[in-house]
């Protein structure tokens, strides 16, 4: 199995398109890293939470990259992964497993990425209706003074 990890990490930077040596702050370095960290523990095992990969997508997302950025770079690894994979490893089966295994990370990812969207819907949701309740009670505070002036307007009247 160490055979194919080391494999397909050769792959690295054709798989990530960056320059030998390229940066590692490249968007879509997590995605490719938690695949080759996925068939390093085996396909049975690499459906879990992949922290690092979590940590990873949720930096992008407090950086104010959006979610469709990041699964654009998900989409974007798999695509080259496959491509790369069916060109270097001559073994159908060892292709396969590494298509099999960057479904699963490419699906985590975007598991993550569906999850921080609903927890950020919620904080809007929230958001939204206290300053709804904020902005209610605004305008009964003014309509409180309007009708206490309305009132002394009327008594100094007399």
């Amino acid at each position: 199995m160490m055979d194919l990890v080391d494999r397909v990490q050769v792959l690295r930077d054709e798989v990530l398109d960056i320059v030998a040596g390229g940066s590692e702050d490249a968007p879509a370095v997590a995605i490719f890293d938690a695949v080759v960290r996925a068939l390093a523990v085996g396909v049975d095992t690499a459906g879990g939470l992949d922290l690092t990969l979590h940590d990873a997508v949720a930096r992008r997302l407090a950086w104010g990259d959006s979610e469709e950025s990041i699964l654009s770079d998900a989409e974007l690894v798999f695509a080259r992964l496959a491509r790369a994979a069916q060109r270097a490893l001559r073994d159908p089966d060892e292709e396969m497993l590494v298509l099999e295994t960057a479904a699963l990370v490419v699906g985590g990812a975007a598991r993550i990425v569906a999850l921080a969207a609903v927890a950020r819907s919620g904080r809007d949701r929230a958001a939204a209706l206290r300053e709804d309740l904020a902005q209610r009670r605004l305008k009964e505070a003014l309509a409180e003074q309007q009708r206490t002036l309305a009132r002394l307007e009327a008594g100094r009247a007399f």
